[in-house]
Order: structure tokens, then C-alpha cells, then sequence
């Protein structure tokens, strides 16, 4: 974005979610949400920090750092607490009943559910996954694990920024079905550089903000949150530039990642952070276009609604269900056909890239074989809904089976 005297805007006057737009070069939000799961379940494990009012749980469940449990209950169509705590009734120091509160590791609150702290949701997952239960009983001492328990409304747990407690007083969050209150947030004390440290883009972070004269700013979160984002868009970008669309990802490497932002910065005029964005959000537009193109390639020419239309036919589902119904009953099945197709696509383009061809060049060429590409997807569709109706059908003969074992 310019300014009317075609100026780069400073990133001062950059909005939240253009920084997260930036950011994301770099992936910044994975990198964050990863290192606050990290140290965030530390700090929970402690009983939070607060207040001294807090109590250190007598057993926790870390549901986010479980794949196969996460995917469970994401499969209930509900929201989900990243973490379950267990503590005695207050005021029953025998513990002869248990509270499970669900809590939530949030870095921005402004992106929070109060649903995912919800007591009847939990209730709900307790009942409709039964492993949920069996992780949580076993966590407990061995006198307490058959302890009845009830459940009772979470909250976020979230860094003490400037951008947080805003949120809780703005009106963004009072138009929110759930508003969030004080009592639903706890907030944490973070300090940014041990935060931010082993991250990939910090190191670049810290030499924006040197550019631009904001050092000494950098021990306040929320503006060392902002040359985060910064400096993990600006070294993934460069990182991304130096290759092709169709490379396997990498991740950036902090030891290398100033060096590769010094080299670029002697080929801006002038160095500025303004300038570095500028110059890399018109090649990352670019690029994010090439990779579009690339997408539709599959999902424009064979969509979920065209693969619903094949499931009914086959009597795999019924006519009028749901597209949401039928993406939690086949949507992995679709998404492993995109991918299977999308993988020989970039194999194509990869090759052409590797005799000299530029990635738009590729793209313009594979664009042309979409028709053929297409009917391959539909090929495949149909052989994975035989999969499936071959799989239905012995599983009705096994349990004839088992019903009449004469």
C-alpha cells in the first residue's frame, strides 16, 4: 500500500491484519501458535500466572499435542479446548468430586471461541468421544481415577499484551455471540526475547526494527510481536523467491536468514522496512497468484459437489444431505484424490522448471492439459467409490455374519 505521494506506508501504520497478512510469508502464525503451546502448557502446569489465587491442577490433558485425539473431536463438528484441566472441588479437601475445566491457549484473542471454553461442549465431547475420558481418568492419581467428576466454563490463556486486554473493552468483541469477559481470560506475563528467540524470522525481526530505530521497543510485546511478524514474512519471502513454486517447503534456517536479508538490503534504495515490504509484497502477490493457479488446477475441475453427485449415485449417500454431513464422511477421501493429483502436477511442473522453464511458463503449459488432468481426477473418484462400496459391503456380510454364525 502507497501513500498519495507514492511513499511506501511505514509499518507503524500497518493494521493487524495486514502484519498477519505479511507474516504469514514466513508462517509466522504456526511458528507463534507452536512456541505458545509450548510455553503456555509450562506455565498452566504451574497454575497460570494470574493471580496467587490460582491452584496448580492436580492433572492436565495437553489435547493439542495429540493428532489423533484432536482429530477425534474435531471430527464432532464441535470446538475444542487445546487443553483439559482436572481439579478437586474447592473446599473438598478429601477431593471426593473433580471439576474439568477446558482452557485455551491463545496468542490473539481476537481470533477466540468462547465455544472452545464452553462447559456444554465439553460435556458434549465427553460423551461423544469416549477416549477423551479414558486420557483424562488416566492421568489421575490411582485413588482418584473412578472420582466423579462435573465440568465447569474455561477460559483463554493469553499473553499480557497491550492488544488483548483492548480487545476484551472493544466492539469488535461486545458484537461476538459470546462476548469474552474479564473472568473468561488469564492472562500471562511473556517476555518477548526469551519468546521470540529460537523462532526462524526473529533475527530478522530485530534488524527491521533496528532499521527503523525501534530497538528499545522490542522488550514490549506487542511491539516485539509486530517485528515478529515483520521479519518471519520478510525471511520467508526471501526464502521462497530464491526457489520455485514447485519445491518441496523449507523452513528458514536462523543462522542464514540475516545473512540472505543483508544481501537483498543492499539492493533496496533506500533500506528501509517500508521499502523491503513493498518491493516483496509485489513479487509475493505474484507468486501467491502462480500457486493459485496451480490449486484450481484440481479443485476448480473436479469439486466436492461434483464428487457428492458420484457418492449418490453409488447409493454411498442419500440425495438432499448436507455438503458439511458429507465432508466429515468423505472429505479425507477427497482431499487424498486432490493431493494424489496435485503431487503428479507439481512432479510435471518441477521438471519443466529443472530444463529452464520460468514457473509462469510451467504454469501457462500445465493449464493447457487441465482438461486432461480433469478426467484423471474422475478416473480416480470412481475407483476410490468402488473402494468404498466393496468396504460397505463387507462389513454388512460380517455382521450377517456375526448375527447368524450358522
Amino acid at each position: 500500500m502507497r501513500h498519495w505521494n507514492g511513499r511506501p506506508e511505514p509499518p507503524a501504520q500497518f493494521d493487524v491484519n495486514r502484519l498477519r497478512m505479511i507474516g504469514e510469508w514466513g508462517e509466522a502464525s504456526r511458528y507463534i501458535g507452536g512456541r505458545w503451546e509450548e510455553v503456555g502448557l509450562e506455565q498452566l502446569r504451574a497454575g497460570g500466572s494470574s493471580g496467587a489465587s490460582d491452584r496448580a491442577p492436580l492433572a492436565l490433558l495437553p489435547v493439542c499435542t495429540d493428532p489423533e485425539l484432536s482429530a477425534l473431536l474435531a471430527a464432532t463438528g464441535s470446538k475444542n479446548p487445546d487443553v483439559v484441566l482436572i481439579f478437586g472441588e474447592e473446599g473438598n479437601g478429601a477431593n471426593e468430586s473433580l471439576v474439568l475445566q477446558p482452557a485455551d491457549l491463545k496468542w490473539s484473542l481476537d481470533v477466540a471461541s468462547y465455544r472452545q471454553i464452553s462447559a456444554s461442549v465439553l460435556d458434549t465431547l465427553l460423551e461423544q468421544v469416549p477416549r477423551l475420558s479414558a486420557e483424562l481418568r488416566a492421568r489421575l492419581p490411582t485413588e482418584l481415577a473412578e472420582t466423579h467428576w462435573s465440568t465447569r466454563d474455561g477460559y483463554f490463556f493469553c499473553p499480557n499484551s497491550y492488544a488483548n486486554q483492548r480487545f476484551i473493552a472493544s466492539t469488535e468483541n461486545k458484537k461476538q455471540e459470546y462476548p469474552l469477559g474479564p473472568t473468561d481470560v488469564r492472562f500471562a506475563s511473556v517476555d518477548p526475547f526469551d519468546f521470540f528467540e529460537p523462532l526462524p524470522g526473529w533475527k530478522t525481526g530485530r534488524e527491521l526494527a533496528r532499521i527503523d530505530g525501534s530497538t528499545r521497543g522490542l522488550n514490549q510485546l506487542d511491539t516485539a510481536d509486530r517485528y515478529y511478524h515483520l521479519g518471519a514474512g520478510v525471511a520467508g519471502a526471501l526464502l521462497a523467491l530464491e526457489g520455485s513454486i514447485f519445491d518441496e517447503p523449507v523452513e528458514v534456517e536462523p543462522e542464514k536468514e540475516i545473512e540472505r536479508f543483508r544481501g537483498y538490503l543492499k539492493t533496496i534504495n533506500p533500506p528501509t522496512t517500508a521499502v523491503v515490504i513493498d518491493r516483496l509484497g509485489v513479487q509475493m502477490r505474484h507468486r501467491r497468484d502462480l500457486i493459485r493457479r496451480l490449486r484450481d488446477l484440481t479443485r476448480v475441475t473436479f469439486t466436492f459437489r461434483e464428487f457428492a453427485d458420484q457418492l449418490v449415485k453409488a447409493g454411498l449417500a442419500q440425495e438432499g444431505e448436507g455438503e458439511a454431513v458429507l465432508r466429515r464422511r468423505f472429505g479425507e477421501t477427497y482431499r487424498s484424490l486432490l493431493d494424489a493429483e496435485e503431487e503428479k502436477i507439481v512432479q510435471a511442473g518441477r521438471a519443466m522448471h529443472a530444463k529452464g522453464a520460468t514457473d509462469g511458463q510451467a504454469i501457462e503449459a500445465l493449464v493447457q492439459q487441465q482438461d486432461t488432468f480433469a478426467r484423471h481426477l474422475r478416473l480416480q473418484a470412481r475407483q476410490a467409490i468402488q473402494v468404498l462400496l466393496e468396504s460397505q459391503a463387507a462389513s454388512t456380510v460380517s455382521v450377517e455374519t456375526a448375527a447368524d454364525p450358522r
